[in-house]
């Protein structure tokens, strides 16, 4: 229960009250001036589930342009009142199944840290990777793409995005990159022992990842709307995820063949692919994931994380152009 304060002046008091009544509040107004100004000011208490709609349609019917007009919450240690406890009975009713947003954030909540499961997954798809390709084998490729648990994180690093989360978001990129630093770090032992018992040959699925092309980049950023398509719809994330994995995966772990072979052109090529898709799938679901409308349900961290949100995507948008300008070097 929250006790909700509103001051405002005189002339906007009539839709502060129309808004009140219209909620059902019980409500008790008096008479103040501030600074010599007439205004009214309201106190009303408010049920948890009925605060963000109540403080949001106020919003709309004051001017906070206004100095005077201003809006409190304050915590209600008790109450005894039946209407009140009606009121929040109704607002229990209305709120107790889990909505499509709390879904969403109760999806992804288990990916703001790294978790041991999910590393385990990773490395274990790493070793069938690199055995598809030093075999040139793509069957057993797309296979390590369907244990590749990828998908996961890159979602909930977007659904973290787009409320404004930043520590979260930081938090779930340190365990992005954690994941592909182990599969690069795997990759490399395993060359590196591989190669003293025999010889190893460059195929064309592990040469396929160490070259770079501008198609790269529209390819993450498509894949990134897939995977945040599926994650606010019904479509089964398997079928994207194993396309995320597909593009993350196997160029993080030939980087990791050619840190072995000290061959600098191919860990830079397939570094360099695995950070543009990492990128594109990251700015990419992250913009599906507000054209479809995900934002906070608080009224008042809207606004801050519209701004985290735009700071965000100015900022993964300048890294991916300059990453697009670095490959077309590169073809020059």
């Amino acid at each position: 229960m929250k006790k909700l304060e509103v001051t405002v002046t005189k002339e906007q008091s009539e839709k502060i009250e129309e808004v009140l009544r219209g909620l059902g509040l019980l409500f008790a107004s008096s008479s103040i001036k501030l600074e010599g100004k007439e205004c009214i000011e309201y106190s009303a208490l408010v049920p948890d589930q009925f605060l963000d709609k109540a403080m949001g349609e106020i919003q709309q019917k004051m001017d906070l342009r206004v100095k005077e007009n201003t809006m409190s919450v304050y915590n209600v240690e008790a109450q005894v009142s039946t209407y009140v406890d009606r009121l929040r009975e109704k607002a229990n009713k209305e709120t107790s199944a889990l909505n499509p947003f709390e879904r969403l954030v109760e999806a992804t909540e288990r990916y703001r840290k790294l978790d041991g499961n999910i590393l385990t997954m990773a490395l274990f798809a790493t070793l069938i990777a690199i055995a598809g390709l030093f075999l040139d084998n793509a069957v057993i490729v797309i296979g390590a793409m369907l244990l590749s648990p990828l998908l996961g994180p890159i979602n909930a690093f977007a659904v973290n995005a787009t409320l404004g989360r930043i520590r979260n978001l930081l938090n779930i990129q340190l365990s992005i990159l954690a994941l592909l630093f182990s599969v690069i770090l795997l990759s490399t032992v395993i060359t590196l022992i591989t190669s003293q018992f025999m010889d190893l040959t460059m195929t064309s699925q592990i040469l396929l990842r160490g070259n770079t092309s501008l198609t790269d980049v529209g390819i993450g950023l498509v894949l990134g709307f897939a995977g945040g398509l599926a994650l606010v719809t019904a479509i089964p994330e398997i079928l994207v995820g194993v396309g995320v994995a597909s593009a993350l995966l196997p160029p993080a772990a030939v980087a990791g063949i050619g840190l072995a072979l000290v061959n600098t052109n191919l860990f830079l090529g397939a570094l360099t692919l695995t950070i543009i898709y990492l990128v594109g799938l990251q700015l990419g679901c992250t913009v599906m994931l507000r054209v479809k409308g995900v934002q906070p349900r608080k009224f008042y961290e809207k606004a801050e994380a519209r701004k985290h949100l735009a700071y965000f995507i100015l900022t993964f948008s300048l890294l991916l152009a300059l990453l697009i300008w670095l490959v077309a070097i590169g073809f020059k």
